[in-house]
């Protein structure tokens, strides 16, 4: 959570500054950033975790990883945790640069589906979508999802 808040007050206080968008590898860089300063001191990783950062901007869509020692690496797709060996090799084989959303969509549950436990399709799964058209966050109903 804190990440995060430090991710929406830079965002944030870039607009009120310079009146434009930040870019989303530049949100990545602020945060890595804010991470490696902890590892300059004796084992002190605060943000011990890895976030995936993904967006919308300029440029167009990006995916960049984070990780607690500072480090940040863009990605078209990528799954960070427990089993993510095996996900990033699935998404690595089927993962298409010239994909549809929808596609993407279904790529990515099978993805999550692939190292479940329980099988049960879509019930457990939250998706959003930011298209690059409409720069908005929407969240995908489960109708949509089915």
């Amino acid at each position: 959570r804190v990440q995060v808040d430090n991710a929406r007050f830079f965002s944030q206080g870039n607009r009120m500054t310079y009146d434009e968008s930040v870019e989303v590898a530049t949100v990545a860089k602020h945060l890595a950033d804010q991470a490696h300063q902890f590892t300059q001191y004796g084992g002190v990783r605060p943000n011990g975790v890895s976030m995936i950062i993904a967006g919308v901007d300029q440029k167009g869509e990006s995916i960049y990883v984070t990780d607690p020692s500072g480090t940040y690496v863009q990605f078209a797709a990528i799954a960070i945790g427990a089993g993510s060996d095996d996900v990033n090799a699935f998404l690595e084989k089927n993962y298409k640069e010239d994909m549809s959303l929808e596609d993407a969509a279904a790529l990515a549950i099978a993805a999550i589906n692939l190292k479940k436990k329980e099988k049960n399709g879509i019930k457990d799964i939250k998706m959003a979508k930011v298209s690059t058209e409409s720069k908005i966050f929407e969240k995908v109903s489960e109708a949509d999802l089915e």
